[in-house]
């Protein structure tokens, strides 16, 4: 009989790795999100009066959208 690489142990060890890679993924991503913000307000304060300050929108084009990406369609869930 031919014996599967993988236990059930071991797969869901892997996946349970898979997570909380992406967990730690997401919360770096979170806190890099912040820096950008603060640092954008940083810049419009020091932005002189006379002129436009360079940020409205301090959350503009920070984000990208992964929602058609394999990896994010597998873990979606």
């Amino acid at each position: 009989m031919c014996e599967s690489i993988y236990d059930g142990d071991a797969m869901s060890r892997d996946k349970m790795d898979d997570i909380e890679f992406i967990i730690n993924l997401l919360s770096y991503s979170k806190k890099l999100e912040e820096m950008v913000v603060k640092l954008r307000k940083e810049v419009n304060e020091l932005t002189p009066e006379e002129k436009t300050i360079p940020y409205i929108e301090l959350h503009s084009d920070i984000y990208e959208n992964f929602f058609d990406h394999p990896a994010f369609i597998k873990y979606r869930k």
